[in-house]
């Protein structure tokens, strides 16, 4: 199976390994279970919009929530509200529940809680519901050019 994801990795030279799934994997306990790895290993990938123009893009561990006031102040934006996934499916082309990153790189400020650099092996979404790709956490953040902003709840 090849996706954009698949593509841009391997246009770049970055290791990783595609790990597809029996069913749709539209949640980070379906991805983890279908992967075979810890929830805490799948970083969510959440889109907003800051002041109605900027794409960010937060990612946080599968395990944890989002505090978006966090990346709210790091932004120094009066707003940012995530975008529903069926408008990003319409704006953008992209897989609802399957959302990678990379399919986001150029189109978005990338933001990347540190806590997701504890994982030294993490899977994100391959643009496809049917597979997922895992790399390093290093890899992931180089890649994308990722800032490292806290943005976890602490009380989950």
């Amino acid at each position: 199976m090849e996706t954009q994801v698949t593509r841009y990795l391997e246009e770049r030279g970055i290791p990783f390994t595609l790990k597809q799934h029996k069913v749709p994997a539209l949640t980070c306990e379906t991805a983890a279970a279908e992967r075979g790895v810890r929830v805490s290993q799948i970083v969510k990938c959440m889109v907003g919009e800051t002041d109605g123009e900027s794409y960010v893009v937060m990612l946080i561990p599968g395990d944890k929530l989002l505090k978006s006031s966090k990346a709210r102040k790091w932004l120094k934006s009066s707003t940012l509200n995530l975008i529903p996934p069926a408008r990003l499916a319409e704006d953008l082309g992209l897989t609802v529940g399957a959302i990678s990153p990379i399919q986001l790189v150029d189109k978005a400020v990338i933001l990347m809680d540190p806590s997701v650099l504890l994982e030294e092996i993490v899977d994100i979404s391959s643009g496809d519901p049917l597979a997922g790709v895992e790399l390093s956490s290093k890899a992931l953040q180089e890649t994308l050019g990722a800032a490292l902003v806290d943005m976890i709840s602490r009380s989950t």
